[in-house]
């Protein structure tokens, strides 16, 4: 078997999401609507409210004027709901095509270009993750963040372009970070373990530490390690196309997800605070969770959890956040300004036999039928293609916000914000 390959670099690609597997999670969600949970913020002062940032300043979730839906972070770590598919089922309106941990195309209110362009923003406190433009994917690469000691997720539905800018026509999602606290020392841990009826078993731990630096700072760090189970197969060397053999194996689509979290907060008056954070993270999977199904009855062939690929699909995506906040309260109003930079990367390879094999082997290989089309032919042999693709992301963002108080009169708010993005998509073919 010949591999036939030839370089391209473009901007306007966008991997398609197979078939999404949803896993729902039993997560207790607080509408805006419906009463106060128990489920608490770690930086709610008051037991029977939620505080959310929703508007880009602290309120109460029942004086919101828009559709909020907030996720607890007690709620996530009870359920073990640590990515999109385990608690999205429960955010009414949200919904997401995903075949691979890590790629997949967030919707809300059903709001979808079908393109390679975000509809959905995605922050994680004041740092707004991936890209913003059309060119880069950004609608299949939503930061699915662990939510191992998170504060909180907020959903806010409808267009927030005001505040959020265009990549939110659908509206946002917003991960709230636990802020380390003051003159406290704490320390927990957590592992877990699970198996998969008909696949394999995965395992995960974690860890948060909270330390005081003196009386007017504090450090707050966490790390995660999670192994994801396989429990789909390759079919057999039996199955073949031009002659290619295929791969054989069990549960090809385990994978892993690793990183941590650490932030240092600084309040040197009781006017004055600066907070610096660091996420960095990383997910790997062997081949998508895709399978093969009847097209009558959309069952699986021959009821097993089965691919047929003829290369091996790994895909690794790695996310870099870092972010300071600098805020003020004057009193009448608070300053705020916020600097962060944050970077995503991704590679995969692709199976392109079934969907290029025929036209490059009939043009280039041993289906050329000569004639007119000798020209074209490289080989005698049958090519085998695939695709290797690489995506970078990488983008600078300033903002500043001088806000009034929250109050039942009048409440105002002045900003300007300022990005700076970079993308680059590489194929190989």
């Amino acid at each position: 078997m010949t591999r036939l390959g030839f370089s391209s670099r473009t901007a306007l690609f966008a991997s398609a999401a197979i078939l999404a597997l949803g896993s729902a999670a039993n997560a207790q969600v607080q509408e805006q609507q419906a009463p106060p949970q128990e489920d608490q913020s770690a930086t709610d002062a008051d037991g029977g409210e939620i505080i959310i940032t929703a508007q880009k300043r602290e309120e109460k979730i029942l004086d919101i004027p828009q559709s909020v839906t907030v996720v607890g972070g007690d709620t996530l770590e009870r359920t073990h709901a640590v990515t999109f598919q385990d608690y999205l089922s429960q955010v009414p309106g949200l919904s997401m095509d995903q075949s691979t941990p890590g790629v997949g195309r967030l919707v809300l209110r059903g709001v979808n270009t079908g393109g390679v362009s975000s509809t959905v923003a995605v922050y994680v406190d004041e740092t707004p993750f991936g890209s913003s433009t059309g060119l880069v994917n950004g609608a299949v690469l939503a930061g699915d963040f662990d939510t191992f000691d998170i504060s909180r997720i907020e959903v806010l539905r409808a267009p927030q372009g005001t505040l959020y800018g265009a990549s939110s026509l659908g509206g946002v999602l917003k991960f709230v970070t636990n802020t380390p606290q003051l003159g406290e020392f704490g320390a927990r841990g957590r592992a877990g373990l699970e198996f998969v009826d008909g696949g394999g078993t995965g395992y995960n731990v974690n860890g948060v530490v909270n330390a005081p630096l003196g009386d007017v700072a504090a450090f707050r760090g966490s790390g995660f390690y999670r192994k994801n189970a396989g429990w789909i197969d390759a079919n057999g060397a039996d199955a073949n196309f031009l002659g290619i053999p295929t791969l054989e194996g069990k549960d090809i689509n385990e994978g892993e997800v690793w990183g941590g979290r650490g932030s240092v907060l600084l309040k040197p008056t009781p006017e004055l605070t600066v907070r610096l954070t660091a996420i960095a993270q990383q997910i790997e999977s062997n081949a998508p969770s895709s399978v093969e199904v009847d097209q009558d009855d959309y069952d699986p062939i021959n009821g097993d959890l089965r691919q047929t690929v003829y290369f091996r699909q790994p895909n690794e995506l790695k996310y870099r956040l870092y972010n300071g906040v600098i805020e003020y309260d004057f009193g009448f109003a608070s300053l705020l300004s916020s600097t962060s930079f944050g970077s995503s990367d991704q590679t995969f390879v692709l199976d392109a036999v079934p969907i290029l094999g025929t036209g490059l082997n009939f043009l280039f290989g041993s289906l050329n039928p000569g004639g007119p089309l000798a020209g074209l032919k490289l080989t005698n042999q049958i090519i085998g293609p695939f695709q290797d693709q690489q995506t970078d992301v990488s983008k600078f963002t300033q903002e500043v916000r001088l806000a009034s108080p929250s109050n039942d009169t009048l409440e105002w708010m002045l900003g300007a914000y300022y990005t700076h993005e970079e993308g680059k998509i590489d194929q190989f073919i």
